[in-house]
């Protein structure tokens, strides 16, 4: 009786489930449906693009062409033409293909349109270019040990992302922006280590495999310039601990000028790394 209640039971279970799962599987169907059939007019798709590309030379001919047209203003397009027009992925010998594709006219508007379209896409790619460039300029003049502890967080960062991404480091450490780079271009050695241990602390965060010990360990090699060379870290050897500590302790050290907040981090990533 109980086992014939309890099995009554699942297959109560699994109808539900499955009834779950047809509703959703045609609601889904019923979506695609109507985005497949949604039609859209050329005056929407000039609506939908940036307005520098209003600035073009050939804008204002490219619109009396569709004011000019009643067939034009009177068009409905598919989303995949849409797609195509805004994206700006035909190329002139291929137009008539596209024409007699979604029948559409062999209006002059066409033409025009994948001209300016991709006249802004290539400035607008230039100017990316642009940034790019001038980012990796400002990172690559930084201080060498800077440097190898920027390039070393995105290694290790990819280490424990699973997909063998450095989101975080992208987004927090990397400058994205002339501005950001700029800005990182006057940042000294304190505000360096501190924006290394912020990132650390994220990444402890995001990625559980990434144990304190280690990140700690990591700081410490940061600190002292001994940026490691695998990953997870070897500890470094009395010997360099040693040596490193005595010729950062004869720049940073209070007595002689130094920073007492980055003399602190000093020591304590000294003792990070004897600590057995």
């Amino acid at each position: 009786m109980i086992k014939g209640s309890l099995s009554s039971h699942g297959a109560l279970h699994i109808q539900a489930d499955l009834t779950i799962l047809i509703r959703r599987t045609m609601r889904r169907r019923r979506t695609r449906r109507s985005r497949s059939r949604r039609t859209y007019s050329l005056s929407y798709l000039l609506s939908r693009q940036p307005k520098t590309l209003r600035k073009h030379r050939d804008y204002a001919v490219m619109l009396g062409h569709l004011h000019a047209s009643k067939r034009l203003q009177q068009l409905r397009i598919s989303r995949r033409c849409y797609t195509l027009l805004h994206h700006a992925r035909i190329a002139p010998h291929n137009l008539h293909h596209f024409y007699r594709t979604y029948r559409l006219p062999a209006d002059p508007f066409f033409p025009l349109f994948f001209s300016i379209k991709r006249d802004y896409l290539a400035e607008r790619e230039r100017i990316r270019e642009e940034r790019r460039r001038y980012i990796q300029r400002a990172v690559r003049s930084l201080p060498p040990p800077t440097l190898a502890s920027i390039r070393y967080l995105g290694y290790l960062e990819r280490h424990y992302n699973a997909a063998g991404l450095s989101p975080l480091w992208q987004q927090h450490l990397f400058p994205g922006s002339k501005k950001q780079a700029d800005a990182c271009s006057r940042y000294d050695r304190a505000a360096w280590l501190d924006l290394f241990e912020q990132h650390l602390l994220r990444l402890e965060q995001r990625y559980r495999d990434l144990a304190p010990l280690i990140a700690r360990r990591v700081h410490a090699c940061l600190v002292l310039g001994l940026v490691p060379s695998q990953i997870p870290p070897p500890r470094p050897t009395a010997d360099d601990v040693a040596r490193r500590y005595r010729a950062l302790s004869l720049v940073h050290h209070p007595d002689r000028g130094g920073d007492p907040g980055l003399f602190i981090q000093i020591k304590r990533a000294r003792d990070v790394l004897l600590d057995s």
